[in-house]
């Protein structure tokens, strides 16, 4: 039985199979304005004297935050920022994000366009999360249609640079 991984756990259904894809680049970010107000932090213990606040994501509302997440060693470790809000939506995330209320990790997919723009500015890069697992799924299915196989390939093709 394929073991897919969503948000929200494993997907186990035997008419799933999953393709991995690769890892998806990760970035922290911040808004120039929120740079300006509180600091552009150089190191985690920046992130802490400077008073710096995250905007938490959690696909759950009510979870606890997972805190701001980094390199340590060989494996990742957490350093608890107060948050500035707590949101479950991507586009919410990054709007928070340019409004300059706080700063976030997520996926370079997501934030390129900010990044290359100059509305949104990376931090601390040595420090970015884990890259986040992409895989495609599809139905379980040698036959897969002509367009279904044309889409695989396509978004292949859209993920490709985000990958590490």
């Amino acid at each position: 039985m394929p073991n897919c991984s969503n948000a929200s756990g494993p997907i186990r259904d035997e008419t799933l199979i999953a393709r991995p894809l690769g890892l998806l680049r990760m970035v922290n970010a911040a808004s120039p304005a929120y740079l300006a107000r509180y600091g552009v932090p150089r190191s985690l213990e920046d992130l802490q004297r400077q008073e710096h606040r995250t905007i938490h994501f959690s696909t759950m509302l009510g979870a606890r935050p997972h805190g701001w997440e980094y390199p340590d060693g060989d494996s990742y470790a957490t350093l608890q920022l107060p948050g500035a809000l707590h949101v479950n939506s991507a586009q919410t995330y990054e709007a928070a994000a340019l409004a300059g209320l706080g700063l976030i990790q997520a996926p370079l997919l997501g934030v390129g366009q900010y990044l290359e723009s100059g509305a949104l500015v990376e931090i601390i890069p040595d420090f970015r999360r884990r890259a986040l697992a992409v895989s495609l799924v599809v139905a379980h299915r040698s036959n897969l249609s002509r367009r279904v196989r044309a889409f695989m390939k396509w978004i292949e093709d859209v993920l490709t640079p985000y990958l590490e």
